[in-house]
């Protein structure tokens, strides 16, 4: 079989089976150090023959190598460099070879971390990539082609930019990384070790937060600054992929810090590890199965792994709930004398997780909402509406418990003790509020929607005023202490975005003509020349906006790229311009361009087609018909004539009929010119005829400023302009979130 890369794919499959049933003879035999040197070197050689496999489909992309059928669906070779290389996980193949690459690289520095848990981990560990593999020979990157075009498909245009080359590899390394606290987890209900794989395992669920979230938040920013319809989250149900593991690997987080501190809700974490890794397997499942095709504009389209998805969940699902029913009864249970008080900082963790399952499980039926309506009746999506109706209430007390909790301490607490820190959560509080109602509050209505975006806000300012006080007060101490507040501080600013953004922004649909000033939104727009320029497969218009503002100015770049695409039909791409500010963002996108209309009148020269009328200056002007009484019977003659018969008005006055005639052999002649109504020195001539055409041309004389003005329809640019409050503190808070869970990583590694 003359494909290497096919061939690298089997050695992987080979590789990771010797690995696994070394690693299952030390699961019963702890000493036995010939099978633990088979089984790592059966990894490393699984991670080289995928890091090998991964190389080669890399080459066969920038060489342009279109017989496989992958490099030929999703590269061309007009596609830059950077897009090249995103082309490797552009397609379903590409992705799950990226997802084990960088699951094979983990999973060899967690060989030499996870210690005398090490056969266990790894076994649960190496049976996600034997499925991953199974899925990638059934659905090869490296299928070969017998008729190889000459060129690519190319990748779609909306994948083509800056951030969509790093956001697959950092969502996709954040699934790799959900697979190991689940190892863990299974590994510990296996040895009977109920509590002390939590402390290996916290760090990596710290790492699969962090990565997972930077995946997630880099799509929302792709999303607001590439997609043009102003936003940054849609609840589309591919979104939602990635957002549910999330959700649940962050209650895991909060769920393992208690049980390592206070030895609490053991069963709980081992049911949310399971949870949160089976969510990854179910939400590939359903972006992958095809099941959402007709729902999402992510999705993909069923490549006929749908049974093996399914399958390699319910083995999971079996594994992990199978082995945590067998053992219920042997994990311990918190002491009587050891009860959560309901005023202290172990509840407040135990409401939170509360709150981030229910957010989960409400986000996850409205994303399963496809499927179960394709079992019950015709498939169907739930609203966007729905997710914030079931989210509001729940993002309100969760914010009300940052705004408190991060004061508490373990097991009892006084609100005296409490109370005069609280000031910062009033203060931030109050702030908020106020800024609120000073920004249109009353114009949004009195329903509970309105009313929960009062709270929210309220609650968001409390979170950030609290948290920024304990933030400069920890990083003062040590700022290896300071993840958890400068995290949820994070989660405060972002919420404040969130709110800002959502319920303030403001928009106008305008039309600019090009040379024309409009005014939208407090800003003054005109639109520059327009130009258009071959990209890729397409056609990039670029659309130059001259901005101005009380003396500021600035040109926004927004453009519009259409190309064909392989099924023949015509798409087209809106690309705003985003011009970001600390308060508000001005964004500007394109709605539809109209080329303009030309008028057939370019200068002094009038254009006129039998039957058409046509405006010029104060004119209108319409051709009827050719008179040839001049050339009746005229064999040889010098001065044989031809004319047209004109139908023309001036200021809407009643219309008169004019003949201009055509001399042979004689080029404006004086004589033929015809006088115009209106102005006294008006005169047309005519030109040129073309019979066939049923075109006459003609040639104006008279005032200058006739032949200047109304000569055609100006090109046209239907544009929305937003202003949107609050990016900032969204972006802000995202970046918070990442580097509170960042502090956390290196602050939970083992000594």
């Amino acid at each position: 079989m003359n494909n290497p890369g096919q061939i690298t794919l089997w050695l992987e499959l080979i590789a990771i089976f010797v690995s696994s049933i070394s690693y299952l003879v030390l699961c019963f035999k702890k000493q036995h150090a010939p099978a633990q040197k088979v089984a790592r070197l059966g990894f490393v050689g699984f991670a080289i023959c995928t890091t090998i496999a991964s190389i080669l489909l890399m080459y066969f992309i920038l060489n342009h190598d279109f017989r496989y059928s992958y490099v030929a669906g999703y590269s061309s070779r007009d596609l830059p460099l950077e897009y090249l290389i995103s082309s490797f996980w552009a397609g379903q193949e590409g992705s799950f070879l990226l997802w084990v690459l960088l699951g094979s690289w983990l999973g060899i520095l967690l060989m030499f971390k996870a210690k005398d848990m090490e056969p266990q981990v790894m076994l649960i560990y190496n049976l996600n990539h034997i499925f991953l593999i199974i899925l990638l020979i059934k659905q090869s990157p490296f299928e070969l082609l017998l008729f190889p075009p000459p060129d690519g498909h190319g990748l779609n245009m909306l994948l083509q930019d800056p951030w969509m080359v790093i956001h697959p590899p950092v969502v996709f390394l954040g699934y790799a990384a959900f697979a190991i606290p689940f190892a863990f987890a299974v590994a510990a209900l296996w040895r009977r070790e109920y509590d002390r794989w939590v402390r290996p395992a916290l760090p990596w669920t710290a790492f699969a937060f962090v990565s997972l979230g930077a995946g997630i938040f880099i799509g929302g920013y792709w999303s607001y600054k590439v997609l043009g319809w102003g936003g940054y989250w849609g609840w589309d149900p591919v979104e939602n992929a990635s957002l549910l593991p999330w959700l649940a690997g962050t209650a895991l987080m909060h769920g393992m810090i208690l049980q390592r501190t206070l030895g609490k809700l053991p069963k709980t974490n081992f049911l949310l590890a399971a949870l949160s890794f089976v969510l990854v397997i179910y939400c590939t499942f359903l972006t992958r199965s095809g099941v959402l095709a007709d729902f999402s504009v992510h999705s993909f389209v069923d490549l006929g792994i749908t049974g093996w998805l399914v399958i390699f969940m319910l083995a999971l699902l079996a594994i992990s709930l199978g082995l945590l029913v067998i053992r219920a009864k042997d994990i311990p249970v918190p002491r009587k004398g050891k009860s959560i008080k309901l005023f202290s900082r172990e509840f407040g963790f135990i409401a939170a997780i509360i709150l981030l399952c229910l957010c989960t499980v409400f986000t996850g039926l409205g994303t399963s909402a496809p499927l179960i309506t394709r079992v019950l009746e015709k498939a169907s999506k739930v609203s966007t509406e729905f997710y914030v109706y079931v989210n509001l209430p729940l993002a309100i007390p969760m914010l009300l418990l940052l705004s408190f909790v991060p004061l508490m301490v373990w097991g009892k607490n006084s609100l005296s003790r409490l109370g005069p820190k609280l000031i910062w959560a009033i203060a931030g509080a109050i702030v908020a509020v106020l800024i609120t109602l000073l920004n249109g509050y009353p114009d949004m209505g009195v329903g509970l929607v309105s009313l929960g975006v009062l709270l929210l806000s309220l609650f968001a300012g409390a979170a950030v005023g609290m948290n920024l006080f304990l933030t400069a007060k920890l990083i003062r101490k040590k700022i290896i202490i300071s993840s958890a507040p400068i995290a949820h501080l994070g989660v405060g600013v972002m919420f404040l975005g969130i709110v800002a953004s959502s319920a303030y922004d403001k928009s106008e649909k305008v039309l600019l003509e090009q040379g024309a000033v409009k005014s939208a939104m407090g800003y003054e727009l005109e639109l520059g020349e327009s130009a258009f320029s071959r990209e890729g497969k397409g056609v990039r218009l670029r659309l130059p906006l001259h901005v101005e503002k009380e003396g500021a100015k600035f040109i926004a770049q927004p453009d519009i790229y259409s190309e064909r695409a392989p099924d023949g039909q015509a798409k087209r791409f809106m690309h705003p311009h985003i011009e970001q500010g600390l308060v508000s963002d001005l964004y500007i996108s394109p709605v539809d361009y109209l080329p303009g209309k030309k008028n057939n009148c370019s200068g002094n020269h009038i254009v006129l087609q039998k039957d058409n009328e046509v405006k010029f200056h104060d004119y209108r002007l319409k051709f009827v018909g050719f008179d040839v009484s001049g050339m009746m019977g005229r064999k040889g003659a010098q001065d044989m004539s031809v004319g047209a018969v004109i139908v023309v008005s001036y200021k809407g006055a009643e219309s008169v009929s004019l003949k201009p005639m055509m001399i042979m052999g004689k080029k404006d002649d004086l004589s033929s010119r015809v006088k115009l109504p209106g102005p006294e020195d008006a005169y047309l001539t005519l030109m040129t005829i073309d019979a066939g055409a049923k075109t006459i041309g003609l040639a104006y004389h008279g005032p200058a400023s006739a032949a200047k003005k109304h000569i055609e329809k100006p090109p046209a640019l239907i544009a929305e302009v937003s202003i949107k409050p609050g990016m900032t503190m969204l972006w802000l808070g995202t970046i918070l979130i990442l580097a509170g869970g960042t502090i956390a990583i290196v602050r939970r590694l083992p000594k």
